[in-house]
């Protein structure tokens, strides 16, 4: 199969395409045909090695891992054993360890269905099911550890507003009704209004004041000190810590501490995020989407060999949403793979 590869740590320069053998999938694992795929701001970090930290599990010197991507929309192309619910020639998105490649396998725990119309055709393209997965699902469980608090009414205050996972927590949070401040950069605050953000504040202004009285802060970008975000909560709030940021070595690890200390010393609610793949949250996306209650924001569609182009962008902060990444266009498993995978 053709994959995008990385061998080494380092930067976009060390992506290349290469032929890799399909892998197969074992118990509870579906082999998706890979159609579109998207770029994660992980991406980047995982391309670096970075934080350096993160190597204790992904490779100390060079990456056990060479495929890098999460989203994926495709085609089922054979299921493992005990799999249920899915079946050979379902259109399908989730997360995988390995995106960028005509081919993924994934738990069949972390998958949704593309849905269909009233039509029959599907509700949406393979370029929109690839944007959902991370940041859709983070956003979801962002929102459900201050559940049933958000709803009409209720004050939320989102710190990088604009990036992928804060577009859909704004979006998720204005959809039940909520108020919602977005923090970002000067030139993504007309983004955070389209996503349906009340109020926008510059986050680079140190004049610029977002109030106080949340009923939930997200911090997603862990660049105000936590004292300052934890003074803005009413005294019920909730703050949830979901950030991928930080030094080059520990990287989040100093605020998660900071937050799961600080929570014991408080009647605020201090929360960290430790996101995971979950096909039911991602359902929920998905039929949100598909209503038209959430809408993916894409900054532009791309094939496999401009990845590194897009990477180096999302490292200078240039996309305003979503860099999709169009691997194929899959066609219908043939006869034998669905034989093997019933004999399976």
């Amino acid at each position: 199969m053709r994959a995008l590869v990385r061998r080494e740590y380092g930067g976009p320069e060390r992506l290349e395409v290469a032929e890799l053998p399909v892998p197969e999938p074992r118990r509870g694992e579906v082999l998706v045909r890979v159609a579109a795929s998207a770029i994660n701001a992980a991406d980047a970090y995982l391309l670096r090695g970075e934080p350096r930290i993160v190597r204790l599990s992904t490779g100390l010197r060079r990456p056990r891992r060479v495929i890098l991507g999460r989203d994926v929309a495709g085609v089922v192309e054979r299921v493992g054993p005990d799999v249920s619910g899915f079946a050979p020639g379902d259109r399908v998105l989730g997360e995988a360890d390995g995106a960028w490649a005509e081919f993924a396998v994934i738990p069949a725990a972390a998958l949704a269905h593309v849905p269909r119309g009233a039509s029959g055709a599907t509700a949406f393209s393979f370029e929109v099911a690839a944007t959902l997965p991370l940041p859709g699902t983070t956003a979801w469980q962002a929102l459900a550890i201050a559940r049933p608090a958000i709803g009409p009414g209720a004050r939320v205050l989102v710190t990088g507003a604009s990036g992928n996972v804060g577009l859909f927590v704004v979006q998720l949070a204005r959809a039940a009704d909520a108020e919602v401040t977005g923090l970002a950069s000067p030139s993504r605050l007309d983004l955070v209004r389209s996503a349906g953000a009340a109020r926008v504040v510059d986050r680079t202004d140190p004049a610029a004041d977002p109030g106080r009285e949340y009923d939930l802060v997200v911090d997603l970008t862990a660049d105000r000190s936590l004292g300052d975000l934890v003074a803005r909560l009413a005294p019920r709030g909730t703050y949830v810590s979901s950030s991928g940021r930080g030094g080059r070595v520990l990287g989040p690890l100093p605020r998660i501490a900071a937050t799961t200390v600080r929570g014991l010393f408080t009647r605020r609610r201090l929360r960290v995020l430790a996101a995971r793949r979950n096909g039911v949250d991602l359902a929920r996306i998905v039929e949100l989407a598909a209503r038209g209650d959430i809408r993916p924001i894409v900054d532009g569609v791309i094939g496999l060999d401009r990845v590194a182009d897009a990477v180096a962008r999302l490292e200078r902060g240039e996309p305003l949403g979503r860099v999709v990444v169009r691997v194929a266009e899959p066609a219908r498993p043939t006869p034998s793979s669905a034989a093997r995978s019933g004999a399976a």
